[in-house]
């Protein structure tokens, strides 16, 4: 019996480790409310997006000096995203719908996910170059 007890539990860990792979690459996060983007990407193309999140969430989230910030969608009009990369930073402006702008950086690998009527859309920061939301 004790022979068989370490086996049962090797068997019960792996199940449950084996289950916590990452999605499928078609699959994105599906927030509950739907905000539309149009993604402008460094290449310059654009694409329209409904059901847009950042990292799965409503609202970006960010750095602005020492401190973090989070910014929900609906204060935002427009993320400008200014010079390059650098220590996997990327520095963007966020124009708010009351016309202030905010000063924000963004961890470069941070994702921007959507749903287009072509399919799925996720980019990462270091890659985009404007949103704007509508």
């Amino acid at each position: 019996m004790k022979k068989i007890l370490p086996v049962f539990l090797f068997m019960a860990g792996w199940l449950v480790f084996a289950g916590m792979g990452k999605a499928p690459e078609g699959e994105i996060p599906k927030p509950a409310i739907d905000f539309t983007a149009t993604v402008i990407d460094d290449q310059g193309i654009s694409t329209k997006c409904s059901l847009v999140s950042w990292e799965g969430q409503l609202f970006f989230i960010g750095t602005r000096g020492k401190g973090t910030v989070s910014i929900p969608f609906e204060k935002v009009k427009k993320v400008a995203f200014v010079g390059e990369s650098s220590g996997n930073k990327r520095d963007a402006q966020v124009t708010l719908r009351s016309g202030e702008i905010v000063a924000v950086s963004f961890d470069g690998e941070s994702r921007f996910y959507g749903t287009t009527t072509f399919g799925t859309y996720k980019i990462t920061a270091k890659n985009i170059k404007e949103i704007i939301f509508e």
